[in-house]
């Protein structure tokens, strides 16, 4: 019956129908290949991370995108070394998956009150396979103490993403591979970045670099400057130092001192009325912290620059 039934189909009319077969078999395999996929792209979340400053914001975006969530504690504008967080902050870091640290002294209170609260966040130190140096005169005659301020520079932000990545890697296995392609092009951008600067400040290796707060170690450390500082330890100069330290910007004949904007740029303005300079912002906390680092050599190029025209 089945054969007499073909017999009285026309030709066109078979290759229709097998047409049709072929097509509803072909969208059901698709609707079985995507299906799952669109299922697990609806029912994922990002990874919630915490971060103390906005540079680790910056890295952690770079190195995760849309697969992160990334809440900080402190706002650029202010001085992380008198930060206490709110309640509602620790509560939020308290749901968090991933708190990174960064060496900050106003860390350790909070991340003692996590480990007991919150167990099972984990708590990376993104700092932790820099090797840190001290800051000068920081200790005022003790123990040195070491510069927290490992991110900037190049080569620092790219140990710092590594340690990140591996902590993202343990929380989130199934986009290891988007984390380390991810950490590939930013090590990339970075190396780049670094000889960019590299190249720009190469004429004043040696140089000192007049700030209000010791901030800028590492970046000075990394292009072979070297740091002043006007305040050390949160402590003003006393009145023998500040003598001292005008004495040497005349002798080297500095115009600018560079002052971070969380603090009060009169602070250091005596000094560069003495000297016959003038203050210049200089921002250590900013979030686009590649873009910032171009920004400061920028800066510090052109006050150097000037300097040595005199």
């Amino acid at each position: 019956m089945a054969f007499i039934w073909m017999k009285t189909l026309r030709f066109p009319e078979l290759e229709r129908l097998f047409m049709k077969k072929r097509l509803l078999y072909g969208f059901f395999l698709l609707f079985c290949l995507l299906v799952p996929t669109l299922l697990f792209a609806g029912n994922a979340t990002p990874l919630k991370v915490f971060v103390s400053i906005p540079p680790q914001k910056w890295l952690c975006k770079q190195l995760g995108g849309e697969l992160l969530t990334v809440d900080i504690l402190i706002a650029g504008g202010q001085d992380p070394h008198g930060f206490e967080p709110s309640p509602r902050q620790i509560q939020s870091l308290a749901g968090a998956t991933v708190y990174f640290t960064v060496g900050m002294e106003f860390e350790r209170e909070i991340v003692r009150r996590l480990q007991s609260a919150s167990p099972d966040l984990l708590i990376v130190d993104s700092s932790e396979k820099i090797r840190k140096i001290s800051i000068e005169g920081g200790g005022h005659g003790h123990k040195p103490v070491l510069d927290p301020h490992v991110w900037l520079s190049p080569k620092n932000l790219k140990n710092m993403a590594a340690t990140m990545v591996s902590a993202l890697v343990e929380e989130d296995p199934e986009n290891a591979e988007v984390y380390g392609k991810n950490l590939q092009s930013l090590n990339i951008r970075l190396d780049n970045l670094d000889k960019t600067i590299s190249t720009k400040l190469a004429p004043f290796r040696g140089a000192s670099l007049f700030v209000f707060h010791p901030a800028f170690g590492y970046f000075a450390h990394s292009y072979q400057m070297h740091q002043v500082a006007v305040e050390t330890g949160g402590k003003s100069p006393t009145p023998r130092q500040l003598f001292k330290l005008i004495q040497k910007a005349k002798a080297e004949k500095v115009k600018v001192i560079f002052v971070q904007p969380q603090f009060d740029p009169r602070s250091c303005e005596s000094v560069a009325a003495a000297i016959g300079g003038r203050v210049v912002p200089l921002d250590s906390l900013s979030e686009d912290v590649a873009g910032n680092l171009e920004i400061m050599a920028e800066k510090i190029e052109q006050a150097l620059r000037v300097q040595e025209n005199r």
